[in-house]
């Protein structure tokens, strides 16, 4: 039975440090876990860890930081793990990638993807770290060995006097964090915990008959020495965690987990669809594209939709000039900062620049996307539109994060139309792109109406763009809502 370490869910002091001498002391395990993080935070964190052991940890989130620090092993919290495609895991399994996810119902194992080594279940104790999370399971819990179609780790209220039971219940492993973080003597308590596991310990606790191979070596009694006691804002949940099972073999070298260069051509194709998982997670599925007319301004209507409940708003301003586009912009930025929406710039990239937009989208008689990204940098999202087969492959190729596919049918928002699609145009695109094994997050663009989105979202398209059809709406909000409970309820 194997034992893993989970992070704190909060930022703590020293935390680095601690994590370097727990590694150093015989961790062999730890999935950083900061559910509430933004990606600039974690990074710095995991730069400051021995790149030695950057091979022994695990990310919750922000995934795209796997190629950075030459990290493959991921966990997949239960929303995330239903917006990824299946194909899209088992490719990263393949690869390499060590894949985890996390259940609450026994039976949802027989619904999991082949691409996961392992789950989490839980709590099977009353959570350590997080009050009034009870247990799901009762003792007499026994898990048979033809219901694990993966491994089964066992995670919430976990601590040395019940990882026995652990035992008992026929789990594959145990997780812990309340009683790691969560002591009083937080190193002495996780060296009782690990009970003799490592050589230089004394024996295995007489209490505790844990079968663990001889490499498995955790915190020695000399971890309890490090660092003290920790800040009385730690508390979390150990609801939805990540641990990793699998074993060395599917780790890269020591030499490339040090740094993301140098890797074979196999990893760094793994590395891309990890980004393109990234950019499927990051691109919501409702935009709203600004409109302007007689009767309402750009401004108008992009805070129309964002009172609505918008969350991705596209300012696309034509035929007016670049320094009255920025003015709008300018105005538009802290409007959907209000409402924690992302503005994404239409075809001007040293605007989207200049008011540090989310992203930046262009059309296909606007700049290249090559040349847009030298100018907006490596950390903005850019979306491309197209129209055909061909132009969906250049956008691949220039390296798009989103593509906007489109007109569905006539619109009189756009001048200079291309070709409709209809319904047929965009089923028979997704499945040559599927027959191509080409993966880009797609999004339905012109003329689209509420009805329309069911049909569409069947061809396999991730979201959908609209714009007079929630302008003219008699009521935009409750349009919103409808159109976001469908998407939960259907596009898991």
């Amino acid at each position: 039975m194997e034992l893993i370490a989970i992070s704190h869910p909060d930022f703590i002091p020293n935390e680095a440090e601690r994590i370097n001498a727990l590694f150093r002391d015989g961790l062999q395990r730890l999935h950083i876990r900061k559910p509430h993080c933004n990606v600039a935070d974690l990074s710095q964190l995991i730069g400051e860890i021995d790149p030695a052991f950057h091979t022994n940890i695990a990310l919750h989130s922000h995934h795209e930081l796997a190629a950075e620090f030459g990290i493959k092993r991921l966990h997949f919290p239960e929303k995330l793990r239903q917006g990824t495609p299946d194909f899209m895991l088992e490719k990263l399994s393949n690869a390499g990638f060590t894949l985890s996810t996390s259940i609450h119902d026994i039976d949802a194992l027989t619904q999991l993807s082949k691409g996961f080594d392992y789950t989490l279940f839980g709590p099977v104790f009353d959570s350590i770290s997080k009050e009034g999370y009870q247990r799901v399971i009762n003792d007499d819990f026994y898990l048979k060995e033809e219901q694990k179609t993966i491994k089964v780790i066992a995670i919430g209220g976990i601590d040395h006097s019940n990882l026995n039971k652990i035992k008992q219940m026929n789990f594959d492993g145990a997780a812990m964090l309340g009683a790691i973080w969560h002591s009083d003597s937080f190193f002495k308590s996780f060296s009782k915990i690990a009970g003799g596991l490592s050589p230089r310990q004394n024996g295995l606790d007489s209490d505790l008959n844990v079968d663990l191979k001889s490499d498995q070596n955790f915190i020695s009694d000399s971890s309890s020495k490090i660092a003290g006691g920790l800040s009385p804002r730690q508390n979390g949940s150990d609801s939805d965690l990540d641990i990793d099972l699998k074993s060395d073999q599917n780790l890269i070298s020591d030499s490339s987990s040090k740094i993301a260069g140098g890797l074979s051509p196999r990893q760094n194709r793994s590395y891309s669809d990890l980004n393109l998982i990234s950019d499927f997670k990051k691109i919501t599925k409702l935009h709203f594209i600004s409109n302007q007319t007689l009767e309402i301004s750009h401004l108008d209507s992009i805070n129309l939709a964002l009172e609505a409940g918008c969350k991705w708003i596209q300012l696309r301003v034509k035929d007016q000039d670049e320094s009255e586009v920025l003015q709008i912009a300018k105005s538009a930025k802290p409007l959907c900062e209000n409402y924690g929406a992302k503005l994404i710039i239409n075809d001007f990239p040293n605007i989207a620049k200049a008011v540090s937009a989310h992203g930046l989208h262009l059309g296909l008689n606007d700049m290249p996307i090559p040349e847009a990204r030298n100018i907006v940098g490596d950390n903005m999202i850019i979306g491309g539109t197209a129209n055909t087969f061909e132009d969906i492959l250049l956008r691949i190729e220039e390296g798009a994060n989103y593509i906007g596919l489109g007109p569905f049918r006539f619109t009189k928002t756009k001048q200079n139309l291309s070709p409709t699609l209809g319904l047929e145009g965009y089923r028979d695109l997704m499945q040559r792109l599927a027959q191509e094994k080409k993966e880009i997050p797609i999004i339905a663009i012109g003329g689209i109406l509420p009805d329309d989105i069911p049909t569409l979202l069947s061809t396999g398209i991730h979201g959908v763009a609209m714009s007079s059809a929630l302008i003219q709406s008699k009521e935009p909000r409750e349009t919103v809502q409808n159109l976001k409970k469908y998407y939960v309820e259907n596009c898991r």
